[in-house]
């Protein structure tokens, strides 16, 4: 499967959020939780009759997301998106991905940061299941 998640954005953010590394391995848990993420986004856009994925979609909705850069390959999550349910893909659902990876990014930090070390690694990685 390809990387649905701007690696290099990713690692930006987490730089700059804490100042950590991050292993070539956190990567992979995030790329599936942003394809489950999407995947029941599809299957919930297709339960209502929709040709396209929407922001709402997505279990961690946050209304009015600002999002200055987003960290998921818009091109690449809309041809998976088209592919796997022929369905569209609205801005504001990269928008909500984004969202989602970055609250993913901030809990490793903080799952890191308690082992005590300066490195986000994949045993760091939860599926976020609130932006809390």
């Amino acid at each position: 499967m390809e990387s649905l998640i701007v690696i290099s954005k990713v690692k930006k953010f987490i730089k700059e959020k804490a100042d950590m590394n991050t292993s070539a391995n956190f990567f992979e848990p995030l790329n599936q939780d942003i394809l489950k993420a999407c995947r029941d986004a599809m299957a919930h856009a297709k339960k209502l009759g929709r040709k396209t994925v929407m922001g709402k979609d997505f279990n961690l909705y946050v209304e009015n997301s600002d999002v200055s850069e987003a960290l998921v390959v818009a091109s690449k999550v809309k041809k998976m998106i088209k592919e796997e349910a022929g369905l569209s893909t609205s801005a504001q659902a990269i928008d909500q991905l984004t969202v989602r990876v970055q609250a993913g990014c901030l809990k490793a930090i903080e799952n890191a940061k308690a082992d005590k070390r300066k490195t986000v690694m994949d045993r760091d990685f939860t599926a976020p299941t609130s932006l809390t």
